[in-house]
Order: C-alpha cells, then sequence, then structure tokens
C-alpha cells in the first residue's frame, strides 16, 4: 500500500496543484525541489547531484512522482534538468530493499506534433531540443526500470492550463498582456494564433496521477482530451470574458518560432487504464486560465 510519497518539482505548474490534493487524501507526502519552497516538510535536492539523490532515498517512499525537469534554452541545462536528474533518481530508488512505484513526467514534445491523434506507440520525431531531451529522459528511465525490476508509468501530458501559467507561454504572455490592461478595447502582441493543441487543465493531469496511485498502472500514457483546439479561439474566448474586443499584432520572432500546426494525443490508453475522461473547450480552458490561482 502506498503511504509516503515523494514529490519532485513540487514547487511547479503541476507539483503545486498536486501537492495539496495529496495530502488532503491522507498520503505522507515529502515535497522536493532545487529551490527554497514554503512547503510542509519540503526538502531541498539538486537530483543532478548522485549524493543528494542517495540522500533523498533514505525516506524510503513508496511511490515518487517525478515532475522535477526544466525547458531551459542551453542544451547542456536540458540534459542536467530533464535527463541526468531521472537517471540519479531512478538508480538510487532501484537500489532499495523494496523499490518504490514511479511515475515519471515525460511530455507531448516527445512526439514532435501531428495532424491526426497520436497513440503512445507512435514514432517520436521532436522537433525542440526540450522535446529531444524528453525522449532520451523517458527511454533511459524505461531502460532503467527494466533492467532494475522498478515498476513505473510514464505519463506524457499535452498542453497543460493552469492560472499559473508562466509568461513564456503563448497562454501566459496573452493573459499577462490582457490583465494588465482595462476597458473594453484591449491590444495583444503574440505569435501564430492558427496552431492547434489539445489542452489538458492541470486539475485532470492531478487527478491522473490521483488515480494511478491509488491503482498502479505501469506503462506510457498521454495525458489528453483527444481534441485539437486552435489557439486563436482560446483567446477569443478570453476576451469575451473580459467583456473586450482584442486588436492582434503578430510578433515576427514569436512567429518564427519552431512549433508543429497541430499536436493532439489519443486518449484511450489513459482512459482504459483509469477510466478517466478530460474534456477541453475554449470557454473552459480560457476560464481555467483567466482564473485566480
Amino acid at each position: 500500500m502506498i503511504r509516503r510519497i515523494l514529490l519532485t518539482g513540487a514547487s511547479g505548474l503541476i507539483g503545486a496543484e498536486l501537492f495539496p490534493r495529496l495530502s488532503a487524501a491522507g498520503y505522507e507526502v515529502i515535497p522536493v525541489s532545487r529551490t527554497p519552497a514554503s512547503l510542509p516538510g519540503h526538502r531541498r535536492c539538486d537530483l543532478a547531484d548522485r549524493r543528494q539523490a542517495d540522500e533523498l532515498m533514505r525516506s524510503a517512499p513508496d511511490a515518487i512522482i517525478h515532475l522535477a525537469g526544466g525547458q531551459r534554452a542551453e542544451p547542456l541545462a536540458l540534459y542536467r534538468d530533464n535527463v541526468l536528474t531521472t537517471v540519479h533518481l531512478l538508480e538510487a530508488a532501484a537500489d532499495l530493499a523494496t523499490p518504490p512505484y514511479c511515475v515519471v513526467f515525460g511530455s507531448a514534445a516527445e512526439y514532435g506534433g501531428g495532424e491526426r491523434p497520436v497513440t503512445e506507440s507512435a514514432d517520436l520525431r521532436p522537433i525542440s531540443d526540450y522535446g529531444r531531451a524528453k525522449v532520451a529522459q523517458t527511454a533511459l528511465a524505461r531502460a532503467i526500470a527494466q533492467q532494475r525490476s522498478l515498476p513505473i508509468t510514464v505519463l506524457r501530458p499535452f498542453n497543460v492550463v493552469s492560472p499559473r501559467l508562466p509568461a513564456g507561454t503563448a497562454l501566459g504572455n496573452i493573459r499577462d498582456q490582457l490583465r494588465r490592461q482595462s476597458g473594453d478595447r484591449r491590444a495583444v502582441r503574440c505569435g501564430r494564433l492558427d496552431v492547434v493543441r489539445d489542452y489538458v487543465p492541470v486539475a485532470a493531469v492531478a487527478e491522473a496521477v490521483m488515480r494511478l496511485l491509488a491503482t498502479p498502472t505501469p506503462g506510457v500514457f498521454n495525458v489528453c482530451s483527444g481534441k485539437g483546439l486552435e489557439l486563436s479561439a482560446i483567446v477569443n474566448a478570453m476576451a469575451r470574458r473580459l467583456g473586450a474586443e482584442l486588436a492582434i499584432e503578430v510578433d515576427p520572432e514569436l512567429a518564427a518560432l519552431p512549433a508543429p500546426p497541430a499536436a493532439i494525443g489519443d486518449p484511450a490508453a489513459l482512459r482504459a487504464a483509469i477510466g478517466l475522461v478530460i474534456e477541453a473547450t475554449p470557454e473552459s480552458v480560457a476560464a481555467v486560465v483567466l482564473s485566480e490561482s
């Protein structure tokens, strides 16, 4: 039975949603991050240091939820934050007398996009350094799990939406611009709005983890709705909620960033495993992004 959970990346977008849910459900949660955080029982740890990973395992968790990672631009930082941390954490976990159940977060960026919903068995063709780093992360995680008999689930969430979206994301950037203005006419400078994405409320990602902890299911699973929404439809829904008319100006630098025209996941495997159905509409996504955290 799972009682004690190690939660890495506890202060991040998904971790901040998951930590209170786990605590409220009665789990003993050990929140971990690389930087200081005001969370009960927080442990500061740099998992890129194997000795720190080994020290962390003295808590003998029954399960590990590994959210720690990063999207920094430098390839070496991407390798360090995503690949090296995962290898050290899982190798240390496998050394325990009773290996814990591990939930490792990959990314939809591993697929590289596609007009049709992609299944977990699709070829991995990432178009960004971040996507390539996540491919390496999940490949090594699965190899360690197989070699060391470590029960592991890899989750690949698609576009996660939250009130806490950073300004570096398309929706976070647009939200911040809209909130800095008032009145019924507002201007937004952004990249392409014709891209299609599979948007997933952060609460749904947390729910997927909660169900997997109740019924551990090793494997690889997309976390997605299976429905593609054009970014322009969400931006328009945000404007309607604010009662504003928008003037859109395209930023050439943002528009030139590499991005697939569409990225949609197939949710069938996760639905079959834990019965989770994720719904998303332009209105529901806009409501999440504009809500207070």
